[in-house]
């Protein structure tokens, strides 16, 4: 009796482990290889698999001044500069993209193999697998120039890498460029389309040094959420608005926010 009693409050164990470890929302690794940069997306609620891989000599922009480095150099760049934000915002920057977690390989195909267990986690990687052949996993490769591949990201990355909830919440969003410089607007535009945004309009304000979020006074959750991940990846300020809908989002690009990022880089 006392044996059955240990399996049962076990199994009881191991149940509201796998419970608390499941999820339903997309799965989001970036990966740093010395060759290459990739990105993955794994949804569940789509039982999709998407992968994303740059090829050696294909340049990604590093914001702040750092300008244009191709995908081989990027490992030893975060390696050396130890910046936490750094390889975040190279996959932000230049795929929209913002990862759970960021994986450092030797290739890409790593992602597939038993190490992947410590950013996914158990359940999730052992679902993962017992899941792989039903789901289906479609990879894209970026050969050239981010600026010659635009319209195939335009296609692309909302499609495959955007994420579900976001997605099927049809969040707004408008773009005001209040920084002076020229074409910032529809940069940051892009980057939030990508995400997943529907972006609803781009123009040119009046300057102003600061960023600035506006959402409706107590927005529904999934505003809220993506107002505040949007304040901590451009550094701005929230403010209440309360003509603005329940998924409408309010951008304001300022002086600060360009010299944050140093744009004219991106330029160069």
């Amino acid at each position: 009796m006392k044996k059955i009693l240990i399996l049962l409050i076990l199994g009881i164990g191991i149940f509201i482990w796998i419970k608390m470890e499941w999820r339903n929302s997309d799965f989001k690794l970036g990966i740093v290889t010395p060759n290459q940069v990739g990105i993955l997306s794994i949804s569940p609620s789509r039982e999709m698999i998407n992968l994303m891989v740059t090829e050696p000599e294909v340049k990604l922009w590093i914001p702040g001044g750092m300008g244009w480095y191709s995908s081989n150099k990027i490992e030893k760049i975060t390696e050396m500069e130890k910046a936490p934000d750094l390889v975040n915002n190279i996959f932000y920057y230049n795929f929209g993209f913002i990862p759970d977690k960021v994986a450092y390989f030797n290739s890409i195909d790593e992602w597939r193999n038993w190490e992947s267990i410590k950013y996914w986690g158990v359940v999730e990687w052992l679902r993962y697998k017992f899941f792989e052949e039903e789901w289906l996993y479609k990879s894209e490769d970026i050969t050239s120039d981010l600026a010659s591949e635009n319209d195939k990201l335009d296609e692309i990355l909302p499609r495959d890498f955007a994420d579900s909830d976001l997605l099927s919440a049809e969040l707004k969003i408008s773009v005001s460029n209040a920084s002076g410089k020229n074409v910032l607007g529809s940069f940051v535009a892009d980057r939030l389309s990508w995400m997943g945004l529907e972006v609803m309009e781009v123009n040119s304000a009046d300057l102003t040094a600061n960023c600035e979020i506006m959402v409706k006074n107590s927005p529904d959750k999934i505003t809220s959420k993506y107002a505040e991940i949007l304040a901590k990846i451009f550094k701005c300020s929230q403010i209440s608005n309360n003509s603005l809908l329940d998924k409408e989002i309010l951008l304001y690009l300022g002086q600060n926010y360009a010299s944050m990022i140093k744009y004219d880089s991106y330029q160069n």
